[in-house]
């Protein structure tokens, strides 16, 4: 199941001061990957020496057309004062299964 919920519709100011100053916020789609089916195991792949200034985003399943689709990890550049929470997999209250994506926390 894909659900999509639009945030932050986008807008547009118009002359500010006599000056032409056009502001156009942008439109943010988030997509929640949810899945009455438990993931498959990762699979085994090796996983490269870590790079300074990198951090490793391991590979994870995703659903696709009622199908697991396995997506194969990679260096995400490390962003200062933040570390990496990884794209993975947790089960809901409910019993089903959602993707939590991977995004930066600062600390």
């Amino acid at each position: 199941m894909l659900a999509a919920s639009l945030l932050t519709p986008g807008c547009w100011a118009g002359r500010h001061g006599g000056l032409g100053l056009g502001l156009f916020e942008a439109a943010v789609v988030t997509a929640i990957i949810v899945s009455s089916l438990e993931p498959p195991p990762p699979r085994v792949v090796y996983v490269p020496e870590p790079r300074a200034g990198y951090v490793w985003q391991a590979g994870y399943w995703t659903r696709q057309n009622d199908q697991w689709v396995w997506i194969d990890g990679g260096w995400i550049e490390q962003r200062p004062q933040y570390q990496w929470s990884p794209t993975h997999w947790e089960q809901t209250g409910d019993g089903s299964w959602q993707l939590v994506q991977g995004h930066w926390v600062r600390g």
